[in-house]
């Protein structure tokens, strides 16, 4: 089978893929920035509760010195937060990646003649059309446009059949959402057990100090001061899962994997690329796939309580 790149140059699909491809490392570029920015805070969190409340166990000097250092990274948080996860710098992020996505799907619907793409005589017009609406809606963000890592994901000749469904309908259930939808589970797993035994550590602390009293086990230090702060910590995890959106993207991306499969597996492979069966089977995979990201477009735009809101990019 001969490589798209092997076939006759198409201009309106070249400059499609080459624009995907800015749009792609531009959407990577942003979302990189603001999950090491969640990630930053996250943790000076932490170790703000943390060591506030062993300076609370100290005197003179040492509970000042721990007390700023406290302050400080409380300071960190509120900075980095302003700066790097405004609403501002969710919705660059999410919109570059629609804009890639947006792109990708059109690029695909031209390069395997489906509609509306079938007619010779229009089809190119219309992908240059499509994509100048596309990167219309976000010339706004042209200042953070990031140089291409590659050649994009979209192909620069026609595919058939046998291609486009490897291509992109299994490629994207098998090796970007079912992997993705796992990794994503496995982390808010991690996490939510680390808030459990936080929390069962505190509970029992809690009961321990009840019965024993402040100073417990004769040892002088304040244990209430500890519970507070592993519920605390155990608070800001379950903040931080629901700022992430795990489960959501686990469910998401589980059924767009089954819908894509479910698609293959009703769709005869003897379908007759250019045909109207193949335009609406076609048709139907790029739906699924797009109802998918317009899914968490809506869902990262939505504020999160207590913090601002933003994306994880699509396949």
């Amino acid at each position: 089978m001969p490589s798209p790149e092997a076939t006759a140059y198409i201009p309106a699909l070249d400059e499609t893929a080459n624009r995907q491809a800015v749009w792609s490392s531009t959407a990577d570029s942003l979302k990189k920035t603001y999950d090491r920015a969640r990630q930053v805070t996250f943790a000076l969190s932490i170790a703000a509760a943390l060591l506030a409340t062993v300076a609370s166990q100290l005197e003179d000097k040492p509970r000042l010195y721990l007390s700023v250092t406290s302050a400080v990274m409380l300071g960190l948080v509120s900075f980095l937060s302003a700066r790097l996860l405004s609403s501002a710098r969710a919705s660059a992020w999410v919109r570059a990646r629609a804009a890639s996505e947006a792109l990708k799907r059109e690029g695909f619907k031209f390069a395997t003649s489906a509609a509306p793409y079938d007619d010779p005589a229009t089809r190119d017009g219309r992908l240059n059309d499509e994509r100048e609406k596309i990167e219309r809606d976000v010339d706004d963000l042209l200042g953070e446009m990031a140089p291409p890592k590659g050649k994009g994901s979209v192909p620069r000749g026609p595919l058939p059949h046998e291609a486009y469904v490897e291509a992109r309908v299994r490629g994207q259930a098998d090796r970007f959402y079912d992997p993705k939808a796992n990794a994503y589970a496995t982390a808010a797993r991690a996490l939510r057990t680390a808030e459990f035994g936080l929390s069962a550590v505190a509970a029992v602390i809690t009961a321990a100090v009840g019965v024993a009293g402040k100073d417990l086990f004769g040892l002088r230090f304040d244990f209430v001061a500890m519970t507070a702060v592993l519920t605390t910590i155990a608070g800001a995890i379950l903040a931080h899962i629901e700022a992430s959106r795990y489960d959501y993207l686990v469910m998401t991306y589980r059924a767009a994997a089954r819908r894509l499969k479910n698609e293959l597996a009703r769709t005869p492979a003897a379908v007759t690329a250019g045909s109207a069966e193949w335009s609406a089977f076609v048709g139907r995979c790029e739906a699924i796939i797009s109802e998918e990201n317009n899914g968490w477009v809506a869902k990262w735009s939505a504020p999160t309580p207590g913090r601002p809101a933003p994306p994880p990019g699509s396949g």
